[in-house]
């Protein structure tokens, strides 16, 4: 049973064993287990509950219900949009679904943080049990539209490591709005899967209360205050929880900003550094006379690995994925101002789309600013900015091997190659912060787990070093950026601390 803000009447005062902030995998996991295991869980929610009846696929509605800030929340100097749920059930209620086992590199380099457990055979067991809560399956190349398939043509003709993707859906329709949530119940996010196996288990699950403080002395957590959000999203009541321990799963923008908040001890310096974003930036393909139409079935289906270091050792250690959305949304990667941009929504049927994402090697981090809101820092590091260019380059060369007439990049001042041979008209492709467009679904990274208290914010255990029962459930945990959309990390990183919980009650 989720308990909407709507409903409560008069301050709202709980006691609980376990108390979870956050909705999405990281939380509705680890709340699972703990009510499985015959913990008292309570769990928190700053974002509504909408369910699918409420998801209208209309852009304008849908941004400010599902995602944090409206979907308008940026990095300081503008240069990144950052995207994340803010809803039960979280950012897996608006991602595309995509579901990437941890890679076994991945695995080696975070275990060699000090992290134990995290070991390819032990992470296998836990990602078997994902894949069948989530019901995750491959999807089949007759299933890719047309924009997926192209890159896939072009991939294939070069002879480069690609694959459709592993997805979390039952009876997907293909109707094209996986980005402002699924109307038809097919995408199976934690709303759908974890959180009810939480309810099963004894859990209860508030929506619409916004935490602002942990309370604690110093050495131990004693709960959390906050506010209860009515129907206008206004606070309209107090909100206090006691608690025997908490664990915070408020994704890594939103969970250090709340430890920041609340002062806790943090010898590290970490809490909030260490902010890698996973940027992805655009490549538009165009195929005159074809009706690509990207906006329409399945929006993402398809990755070129070949230039993956988590999945084939590449340098480059970039992802180049067939990816759209919405008319709206797909607006925001097509290039150009004024008429440049009207004309490119114009052809937008005869393009085909893909999002380059980039395995940042250099973090940034995270402040509070004065009203306790997250001012989020990063500039893209000119080494990264350079492998963002290389991939740009290799995701062109795959369009025009599929039969692309020019290609364009997602700068402001439109940049258009109509040969591999003019390639190098992006060496002087301006980076910079406002010049390309660079969107951040993934952010991770800003409590990195690890094995010493002054180099990572949060032990192997997930346990904050200064506190001895706050913990972090989410992509903060991670010690680097994965490389691969994260949903299936975060999940399994969550089942981690959550077996460790449940076995320490």
């Amino acid at each position: 049973m989720i308990i909407r803000g709507s409903s409560v009447s008069g301050d709202l005062k709980l006691r609980t064993q376990d108390l979870v902030i956050g909705s999405g995998p990281g939380g509705s996991t680890v709340a699972m287990l703990l009510a499985k295991a015959g913990r008292q869980v309570i769990v928190l929610e700053e974002g509504s509950f909408v369910p699918a009846e409420e998801m209208t696929q209309r852009e304008g509605q849908m941004m400010g219900r599902l995602f944090s800030e409206g979907g308008t929340r940026t990095t300081e100097d503008k240069g990144v949009t950052i995207l994340h749920g803010q809803v039960i059930g979280g950012t897996s209620v608006v991602n595309h679904l995509i579901c990437f086992r941890t890679p076994d590199r991945l695995l080696e380099l975070w275990a060699a943080e000090g992290i134990d457990d995290l070991d390819p055979a032990a992470m296998k067991l836990r990602f078997d049990r994902i894949w069948e809560i989530l019901n995750v399956a491959r999807i089949d190349e007759s299933q890719l539209n047309r924009n997926n398939t192209l890159l896939m043509d072009g991939a294939k003709k070069l002879g480069w490591k690609g694959h459709p993707f592993d997805r979390n859906a039952n009876s997907c329709l293909g109707s094209g709005f996986c980005t402002i949530g699924c109307a038809y119940n097919a995408k199976q996010s934690a709303a759908l899967t974890m959180l009810p196996l939480a309810g099963q288990y004894g859990a209860r699950v508030h929506a619409d209360c916004r935490v602002t403080r942990i309370l604690h002395d110093g050495s131990r957590v004693t709960g959390v205050e906050g506010v209860v959000l009515g129907a206008d999203r206004r606070p309209k009541a107090k909100l206090f929880v006691e608690a025997d321990r908490v664990i915070v799963a408020g994704g890594a923008i939103l969970t250090p900003t709340l430890l920041l908040r609340s002062g806790v001890p943090d010898e590290s310096k970490m809490i909030g550094q260490n902010l890698y974003l996973h940027p992805g930036s655009p490549v538009i393909g165009h195929f005159p006379g074809m009706n690509v139409d990207p906006t329409v079935g399945i929006l993402q289906g398809y990755g070129i690995s070949e230039f993956s270091w988590p999945l084939n050792g590449h340098p480059i250690d970039v992802l180049p994925e067939g990816v759209s959305g919405p008319p709206g949304v797909a607006s925001v990667v097509v290039p150009g101002l004024g008429a440049a941009h009207r004309d490119g929504m114009r052809q937008i049927n005869e393009a085909a789309i893909a999002g380059v994402l980039l395995r940042d090697h250099h973090p940034g981090h995270i402040e509070l600013r004065d009203d306790g809101r997250p001012l989020v820092h990063y500039t893209l590091h000119p080494e990264d900015a350079e492998r963002m260019r290389e991939g740009s380059k290799k995701t062109i060369e795959a369009y025009f091997a599929a039969g692309a007439s020019r290609c364009m990049t997602g700068h402001t001042v439109p940049t258009e190659v109509r040969s591999v041979t003019e390639l190098n008209r992006l060496d002087s492709a301006s980076y910079a912060p406002g010049s390309i467009a660079l969107i951040s679904y993934h952010q991770m990274g800003t409590a990195r787990m690890g094995g010493d208290a002054k180099k990572h914010a949060t032990n192997p255990d997930g346990r904050l070093w200064g506190l001895k029962n706050l913990y972090v459930a989410d992509a903060s945990l991670f010690p680097t950026a994965s490389g691969v959309n994260p949903q299936i990390s975060v999940y399994g990183m969550a089942m981690r601390v959550g077996e460790r919980l449940a076995a320490s009650s």
